[in-house]
């Protein structure tokens, strides 16, 4: 089974500036720490964009320097707020990019890992236009092994104005592709939108998360941004053969952790026929109703 670490959004300063009041090179320490400490049998780490809040040199540099010792191969993307020049400066070397765009595949094990580039000029939003979709076209196609994806924007509208306002302008073009491929997909993981989603897009399932930074809260009545003093988190993901799970990892919670002993069956009944409540010891029989 493939066990990999997703975090995204880290909004990192140049400046050490808050984010919405937020420390987020400290809390992007503490994240690289914990997932150190408790996920050092994980295979890699991706990070899905938006490293820099304002695409300083000095944010990246800054990056650098956390991720610096990190005992896991590390994946890089950009979002909408990062600076293509400034990443490329920092880490132009660390990935195989498809130049002028930061994506890129690489295949790990059994899987091909697919890095896109959904960041486009003039908006938050993101778009992949003819040759960035062609060029995801041809890497499925090619490919004979199960593919991950990630991507920084949520791959399909999700209901919440303030947030599909800053979608993938071709969605549309994108969704084609992936139902040609939908057999060879896994799931996409991505970023962008500062909160917990699940769901599924052409039969494809996908995960976002939170960001290191302000949350976002998924107010569906509104056509304003909804913040919320949510906790970050990183989610680590259990891929096997014919599942695939997430497990969000609450890093900031100082709060106690109570353990115990996984209870009996038999005391479960027992403490209910204490209380008057009789446990079936047999599945009832199906009753069969006249057509």
């Amino acid at each position: 089974m493939l066990k990999l670490i997703h975090m995204t959004d880290l909004h990192l300063t140049g400046n050490g500036e808050l984010h919405f009041g937020h420390d987020t090179h400290e809390t992007t320490r503490l994240a690289l720490e914990h997932a150190r400490t408790h996920f050092a049998d994980a295979s890699f780490l991706v990070i899905t964009g938006d490293l820099a809040n304002w695409g300083e040199l000095t944010a990246y540099r800054k990056l650098e320097q956390l991720l610096r010792g990190f005992p896991l191969p590390i994946y890089l993307m950009i979002g909408n707020h990062d600076n293509r020049e400034n990443f490329l400066t920092v880490f132009g070397d660390r990935h195989r990019f498809d130049a002028p765009f930061v994506q890129y595949w690489s295949d790990h094990g059994p899987y091909r890992l697919l890095f896109l580039d959904t960041q486009t000029a003039g908006t938050a939003g993101g778009a992949f236009g003819a040759y960035r979709l062609d060029w995801l076209d041809r890497r499925l196609s090619e490919s004979p092994k199960p593919v991950l994806m990630f991507m920084h924007h949520h791959p399909t509208p999700t209901g919440a104005f303030a947030m599909d306002a800053k979608g993938v302008a071709d969605w549309d073009a994108f969704h084609k592709i992936l139902a040609c491929h939908r057999g060879k997909i896994r799931h996409i993981f991505h970023g962008h939108c500062h909160t917990d989603m699940q769901g599924h897009v052409e039969g494809i399932s996908f995960t976002g998360l939170r960001s290191m930074g302000s949350q976002v809260f998924p107010d569906l009545s509104t056509e304003m941004v909804s913040r919320w003093e949510g906790a970050p988190h990183y989610a680590v993901a259990l891929v096997g053969d014919r599942s695939l799970v997430t497990h969000p990892q609450d890093f900031t919670y100082a709060g106690n952790v109570h353990t115990h002993a996984r209870g009996q069956f038999a005391d479960f009944a027992r403490n209910c026929a204490q209380r008057g409540v009789n446990v079936p010891e047999s599945d009832p029989e199906p009753v069969e109703i006249a057509s």
